[in-house]
Order: structure tokens, then C-alpha cells, then sequence
């Protein structure tokens, strides 16, 4: 097993909070990640580096997840890529047709993976695991990483006036209400 500190991912999706999401969840896990929002950017990124993974959308403005797969199995050095789908249209008819047509008129294989958004972070790391053979580091030092921030956290709050906490609150009402 490889460790996560040498996967690099490429998270390939049009919403920029689905791109911070899906990367931080990488990054916290020790992952390298690069980020393109549509699939003409995600070639970009291919040209300056070759990740590990693709994790990839399917419905985008411009180049399409799609699109993007289908160039990618054409190329030589992209063709072994692992790539798993991250979509909300998993279930979409039109855009399995689509991706059947475009599987069917050539000779690339399809996804490692589909993921149906939302996904948790959880189901998200352990489908990049799989197909990139990574492995988890251990639990003890997340738990490290989280009560060093909890300290943290309770530092500030000790120090807060009220109306900075106050303001908190609000932002954190206001963040759980979105959700």
C-alpha cells in the first residue's frame, strides 16, 4: 500500500464549493490536490502534472465530464488514469446515455467509481483509497489534529468580546441553516 502523503488527485467539478469540499477532504487526509473547473482546465492540469486520480463531474459548462472521459482514454499517458465520478446526475437517463454513447464508440473503459453527490467525506476517501491503493494513516494523529484545534478554538472563544461572539454565532446559524 502506497501512503496518501504521495497521491495526488485532480478534482474536476464547475461549483467551486464542491472543488474546496472534495480537496479539503483529500488534503486532510495528507493528499496532494490540484483543481480544474470545467474539463478544457482539468486538460490544462494534465499538461503541467499527471495525477494519481481523477475525480471528476459529469455535467459542466464548457467541456463536459463526459467530454473530458473521452479525451482521456484516447491519450496515452492519461488512458490508465483511475477516475471516479462525483455527480448529482448519476441517475440522470440522459446523461447515462450519453456516457453509454460515448463509452460504446470507442475503446476507453469507464469509471473506477460513481459517487452520488452529496457525498460524505467518509464514503469520498475511502473510494480514493481504493483505487489509488492508498492507504489511511492512523486515527490517532487526526484526533491530534482536531484536539489541537479544539484548544485552539476555546483559546479565542475565552478571549472573544461579545460582540465578536455574538457575530460567530450568528455566522454559525447562519452556516447550519444553508446546510
Amino acid at each position: 500500500m502506497r501512503e496518501t502523503r504521495d497521491v495526488t488527485v485532480l478534482v474536476v467539478d464547475d461549483d467551486a464549493d464542491v472543488t474546496t469540499y472534495l480537496g479539503t477532504i483529500l488534503e486532510d487526509a495528507g493528499m496532494r490536490v490540484m483543481t480544474a473547473h470545467d474539463g478544457a482546465e482539468a486538460l490544462e492540469r494534465l499538461r503541467e502534472r499527471v495525477p494519481d486520480l481523477i475525480s471528476l463531474d459529469l455535467v459542466m459548462p464548457g467541456k463536459s465530464g463526459i467530454r473530458l472521459l473521452h479525451e482521456l482514454r484516447k491519450h496515452p499517458a492519461w488512458a490508465r488514469i483511475p477516475v471516479i465520478v462525483v455527480t448529482g446526475h448519476a441517475r440522470d437517463e440522459l446523461i447515462k446515455r450519453d456516457l453509454a454513447s460515448v463509452l460504446a464508440n470507442s475503446s476507453i473503459s469507464g469509471p473506477s467509481l460513481y459517487l452520488e453527490k452529496p457525498v460524505t467525506p467518509q464514503k469520498y476517501l475511502e473510494a480514493v483509497c481504493l483505487a489509488t491503493g492508498a492507504a489511511l494513516s492512523a486515527e490517532p494523529e487526526a484526533q491530534d489534529g482536531a484536539s489541537d484545534l479544539r484548544a485552539e478554538l476555546e483559546s479565542l472563544l475565552r478571549n472573544a468580546d461579545d460582540a465578536t461572539l455574538a457575530a460567530a454565532l450568528a455566522a454559525l446559524r447562519a452556516g447550519k441553516k444553508r446546510s
